[in-house]
């Protein structure tokens, strides 16, 4: 009897313990809720004029500055490039930015703070792809992604709240010039 019954509570422990250990691991990101407010530019990177959109653009002689306040973005010259440079905010504080560089044809991605949540970017070449992604940037850090865009091709960045891409959770999306 008193085997069956050490035997039994030895059971319980183990599951209250298994049922303990699920509870006090986080789980995966959760999507902002409500969307981050949105701040982007489209920027000819021919002389730096803004095309579009509500971020500050720098002209400077070898190309264009876009100030922020993880580590600002600078866009050099390209003939007939469009850039594209969008961030998040939650209230005042820039949580993710995704940028495309026509020179190089290159994306960053950040995910520029710690909290417990994320945003996926892709890159779609034309209407008929390629498609390249989905990317999410490092906590408080960046991730840099070299691509081969023939020159001219229009690019279309999205940010989702979801690995998953899901249209519901697209938070963003605009068009450049490779």
């Amino acid at each position: 009897m008193q085997r069956t019954r050490r035997h039994l509570m030895a059971g319980i422990v183990a599951i209250l313990a298994m049922v303990g250990s699920v509870l006090v691991f986080p789980s995966s990101a959760q999507a902002y809720n409500p969307n981050p407010t949105v701040r982007w530019a489209q920027v000819d990177t021919d002389n730096c004029h803004r095309i579009a959109g509500n971020l500050t653009v720098i002209a400077q002689s070898d190309g264009c500055r876009l100030n922020d306040s993880f580590d600002g973005t600078f866009f050099r010259k390209d003939p007939n490039g469009v850039a594209i440079k969008i961030e998040l905010y939650v209230g005042s504080t820039l949580v993710a930015k995704s940028e495309f560089h026509p020179y190089g044809e290159v994306v960053w991605v950040y995910d520029t703070r710690d909290d417990s949540d994320t945003i996926y970017t892709t890159l779609q070449v034309r209407e008929s792809g390629p498609f390249y992604g989905p990317w999410r940037g490092p906590v408080n850090g960046g991730d840099l992604y070299n691509l081969d865009i023939d020159d001219g091709s229009t690019v279309t960045m999205a940010l989702n709240d979801n690995k998953d891409l899901n249209n519901l959770d697209q938070i963003y999306f605009l068009q450049g010039t490779a």
